[in-house]
């Protein structure tokens, strides 16, 4: 029943909020947009950032992924060798997924609810429907928290120096745990099965 539930809020919300659908961009000053940090310049996240601006980066940095990255010579840092190359991808990669989860995660907090009242009956089916995707997101947040963790490794076991010092630190506090979007998941989860099991009573 649970699963069936979850799987009809899912349906309705790839339609609620057209998770499918990918901004077309294709031409940038210099030519056509091809390479992983050309989809990766193109994120931007406002201070009071919207359920579209956050499907928008998603969209984004899943092409990032996807594509191939440009010309060493135009990499986001000197780039002097092949170990630092390999590096620097793992870095790059790392990033992406970190930002679709950080992004997955504001999406959930959109549709999330700390509490559930007796006198938020009345708006119970809102509630629930909400609850389900704020679920669904996190979910979804899960499985690429997990790629970021391993692309953190990865970077870790390089010793290659790279100029992307932010990013390097950042990939050291999620292979230790410092950062850790795991936590955050699995806190939220429960309680929001524990809410909708009181609104099915």
């Amino acid at each position: 029943m649970a699963a069936a539930m979850l799987c009809a809020a899912a349906t309705a919300l790839s339609a609620r909020t057209d998770m499918k659908r990918e901004p077309f961009i294709i031409d940038k000053d210099y030519g056509p947009i091809v390479y992983a940090e050309d989809f990766y310049r193109l994120y931007s996240l406002p201070q009071y950032y919207n359920e579209e601006n956050l499907l928008v980066n998603i969209a984004f940095l899943k092409r990032a992924l996807d594509a191939p990255f440009d010309f060493v010579n135009r990499a986001l840092c000197i780039i002097e060798n092949e170990r630092q190359y390999e590096r620097y991808k793992a870095l790059m990669r790392m990033q992406f997924c970190y930002l679709i989860t950080q992004n997955l995660i504001y999406l959930a907090g959109l549709y999330d609810k700390e509490h559930y009242f007796f006198y938020n009956a009345q708006f119970k089916d809102d509630i629930s429907n909400s609850l389900h995707f704020a679920r669904f997101y996190y979910l979804e947040a899960d499985k690429w928290w997990q790629s970021t963790v391993s692309y953190a490794v990865a970077v870790s076991k390089n010793s290659e120096r790279l100029g992307l010092d932010v990013l390097v630190d950042r990939a050291r506090k999620i292979r230790y745990g410092d950062i850790d979007y795991a936590k955050t998941i699995k806190r939220r989860i429960p309680k929001i099965d524990a809410m909708l099991a009181e609104m099915q009573k």
